[in-house]
């Protein structure tokens, strides 16, 4: 079900004259802000609670569940051979079970460096994948001149309204920034 946006308004601004009509602005600011901080402190709270009262109510479901595929397994088991002579899932009323190969995986039993390395020495460098990407820091450092490289900087505004509730780090929000 699709809603049609019929018109769009923008909603008056009043724009302060002196620094006394700015500060007010930062003082609600403020409260706005710490409004909104608390309402979502009050949310992942009831999140947190709710994931921890259903974590509660499942354990026993989930202990259940565990030994009811264990107990299948363990009959299945012994009689895979069998089980499986036709097709390697076994279709029941109430469900299916059987086995299936995973998609195949590397595995090293010593460090990626080391095996790079044997790699290299054997001559089968085509194994080893080489990843090129932009120093982008060292560009910024020594800002050579390359032609389709520019060094940018923007002058952004910021407000930091005083708030009721300090928060360990500085949270920056735009609300305008076009992507």
């Amino acid at each position: 079900m699709s809603q049609t946006i019929v018109r769009i308004k923008k909603t008056n601004t009043v724009i302060p004259t002196d620094l006394n009509e700015a500060n007010a602005i930062l003082c609600d600011l403020g409260s706005l802000q710490d409004e909104i901080n608390a309402a979502e402190k009050e949310l992942k709270e009831k999140i947190a609670a709710l994931k921890k009262k259903v974590a509660k109510k499942l354990e026993s479901t989930l202990v259940e569940r565990d030994n009811a595929v264990n107990a299948l397994f363990a009959f299945a088991q012994p009689r895979q051979t069998y089980l499986t002579k036709d097709a390697r899932s076994i279709a029941l009323r109430c469900g299916t079970f059987g086995w299936r190969l995973t998609p195949p995986r590397v595995e090293l039993a010593s460090s990626e460096e080391e095996v790079i390395v044997v790699l290299k020495g054997e001559d089968k460098a085509e194994f080893v994948r080489v990843k090129e990407t932009l120093d982008r820091a060292l560009l910024l450092e020594k800002k050579p001149c390359v032609e389709g490289v520019s060094y940018v900087q923007n002058d952004e505004f910021f407000v930091v309204p005083v708030q009721k509730l300090k928060k360990p780090k500085t949270l920056t929000h735009a609300i305008d920034r076009v992507k």
